[in-house]
């Protein structure tokens, strides 16, 4: 019997070390925030919303988009309008509302583009007008041969400082204009 203790109480303290390795007392990361969204009905926009979906997730690991198979208080919808232009966002609150993206963007524009920027206004971030390709904010204002798909740093940081102050739902400061933002 004391044999079989023996190595059994050390297989059970090298266990013990592994957990804590690392890990200092009370310094777990925080888990993320958590934002449910739906691509129900993206239609032609799903492959690339979860593409989209992808690179915030990866770009901002603090904030974490979560597809789910039913109507979630984000959503992603494809339509058409007779002009063929104007995907935009409907903010109801951090991570909350509608993106609408529109068929005729994707003729014109990168759609992983179009789908990102629009997720930038859903996390916070107004638009930040003619400007770089490098900053997927700049939208459709960069052209259309803009293929940046990637935030830079700053948009990031900015996404980062607010969900550090922030909640999913809390109000977006910029929003609220009357107008969608595009």
């Amino acid at each position: 019997m004391v044999r079989v203790l023996k190595p059994l109480s050390a297989v059970v303290l090298a266990c013990g070390a592994l957990v804590s390795v690392g890990t200092p007392a009370g310094a777990a990361d925080p888990a993320p925030e958590v934002i449910p969204i739906d691509l129900l009905l993206a239609g032609s926009y799903t492959d690339v919303s979860r593409e989209a979906i992808a690179i915030w997730n990866k770009a901002v690991p603090t904030v974490k988009f979560v597809e789910q198979d039913t109507p979630a208080a984000l959503r992603v919808m494809e339509y058409k309008t007779a002009k063929g232009v104007q995907s935009h966002v409907n903010i109801k609150g951090a991570g909350r509302g509608w993106v609408y993206l529109e068929v005729g963007d994707a003729q014109l524009y990168k759609p992983s583009r179009i789908v990102v920027h629009e997720l930038g206004h859903i996390l916070s971030l107004p638009d930040s007008g003619p400007g770089p390709c490098s900053k997927v904010m700049t939208g459709a204002s960069a052209g259309a041969d803009c293929p940046n798909d990637q935030p830079d740093a700053a948009e990031i940081a900015a996404v980062t400082d607010y969900f550090a102050r922030n909640d999913v739902g809390d109000r977006v400061p910029w929003w609220g204009s009357g107008s969608p933002a595009r």
